[in-house]
């Protein structure tokens, strides 16, 4: 169990120090789209991921920080947010579109670098100045 916890730790912070980001940053935002969009979930089901991306969310998922489930999760809501604004139009968010380009791009990932890059750049493609990561 002891050493379960220290490879979840370990991938946590790996992942965290591979994007480079800053997770506080990432959680306020998540935070003020969060009230607009509750009912956004993620199209990655982690009962039993078989591609190597999602279980690499899924993992993250668990581990302390959760750093690239996090990314995830304010891709979510900002894509829903982006096509809001870019139709005018309220988006069922228990059935909100996906962006298909973007999710082979992330699905085509095998490690975390990759899965980071794919994430900071779709959600800097949708939030454009207000997303926490750099430009």
């Amino acid at each position: 169990m002891r050493l379960a916890l220290f490879f979840a730790f370990a991938a946590s912070t790996a992942s965290a120090q591979t994007c480079e980001i800053d997770i506080a940053a990432v959680e306020a935002r998540i935070a003020e789209l969060e009230p607009a969009y509750s009912l956004v979930l993620s199209d990655i089901g982690c009962d039993a991921p078989t591609n190597p991306a999602h279980v690499l969310m899924c993992n993250d998922a668990e581990a302390p920080g959760a750093t690239l489930w996090r990314m995830g999760r304010l891709d979510d809501l900002a894509w829903v947010y982006a096509v809001e604004n870019a139709t005018g139009q309220a988006v069922d968010q228990t059935n909100p579109p996906r962006d298909d380009d973007f999710i082979a791009k992330r699905d085509a990932c095998t490690d975390a670098a990759c899965l980071c890059d794919a994430l900071v750049q779709h959600t800097n493609d949708s939030l454009g100045g207000t997303s926490p990561y750099p430009q």
